[in-house]
């Protein structure tokens, strides 16, 4: 009798906690395609190690299972380019509670990363224009960070995240419709948005 390959290591831990996250989030192969923008089919053949598991894939896949990409491939971060594992310290919703929380950054530059997973507005502008919104639209499932510096290190940012005085969480506003700089307790450039 011929003995079957043994499947790379990558693909016995996707399996594992593909099995495991099935039952805790229920789904099955067709709502994760969905999710994923895959067909089913490319699921199964990631599953069954009909089709590489490139890092691109790597990375989708933890997002979904939400873990860490590492847990799937250990050696997935030395595949990327300039990522590296950032911390995320405070979270939009409370400036003043400090959290605890590591995510992959491609940039090498120290910032306050700080996490978004409720509905932000954006201030400022009018409908129609292509920032008027929310970082995060209501009843999105969905999660993020931002990445943020000063205001004088990224100058030509046009949104600022804005901690007005007696208050504990983010605001985000369009640059030319800031408040008055005497109720600002704390303003940072907006670097990038980033979702998970």
């Amino acid at each position: 009798m011929k003995k079957e390959p043994s499947l790379p290591i990558p693909v016995q831990n996707l399996r594992r906690i593909w099995a495991s996250k099935k039952i805790e989030m229920q789904f099955n192969q067709t709502d994760a395609a969905k999710e994923l923008g895959w067909s089913q089919g490319a699921v199964s053949h990631y599953l069954n190690d009909i089709t590489e598991m490139g890092p691109v894939a790597i990375v989708k896949f933890a997002n979904f299972l939400n873990v860490d990409p590492t847990e799937i491939d250990p050696t997935v971060v030395a595949k990327l380019p300039k990522v590296r594992k950032v911390l995320l310290t405070k979270s939009a919703a409370d400036m003043a509670l400090n959290i605890t929380q590591a995510v992959y950054d491609r940039d090498d530059i120290p910032h306050i990363y700080v996490r978004i997973d409720t509905r932000l507005p954006v201030e400022g502008g009018e409908p129609g224009d292509f920032h008027y919104g929310y970082i995060i639209e209501p009843g999105k499932m969905m999660a993020g960070f931002l990445k943020l510096c000063q205001v004088s290190k990224y100058p030509n940012s046009w949104m600022i995240a804005v901690r007005l005085k007696g208050e504990k969480k983010l605001r985000v506003y369009l640059k030319n419709y800031l408040p008055e700089a005497s109720k600002i307790h704390t303003a940072w450039a907006i670097m990038s948005v980033s979702y998970f």
